[in-house]
């Protein structure tokens, strides 16, 4: 139980930082650290359901730091200055400008 709560703790650390890639990977460790817990477990165990109850608070508050941080960034987005795509045109030329 103290690694399942060691890997949350990262989690939460990773999608904090915006370290999405490394908290995918830490993210499926926690699952086979949570698989491994479940399976010494007998069915009618009550830790059972302590451990449903932390998994899926875990999972609530890291798809929310997930979209503030998407929210974050989008505004972030929409706030940068938007220069021209295209420089303004050149003032046509004559041929004379160009041979004369």
């Amino acid at each position: 139980m103290a690694e399942l709560e060691a890997l949350a703790g990262r989690l939460r650390s990773l999608v904090a930082q915006g370290r999405y890639q490394e908290a995918q990977g830490c993210f499926a460790a926690y699952g086979q650290a949570l698989e491994a817990a479940l399976r010494q477990l007998s069915p009618g165990d009550t830790r059972i359901r302590d451990l449903e109850t932390s998994w899926r608070r875990l999972l609530d508050r890291i798809r929310r730091q997930v979209l503030v941080g998407r929210a974050h960034a989008a505004f972030r987005l929409a706030h940068l200055p938007h220069p021209g795509l295209y420089s303004p045109p050149a003032a046509p030329r004559h041929n004379l400008d160009l041979f004369g």
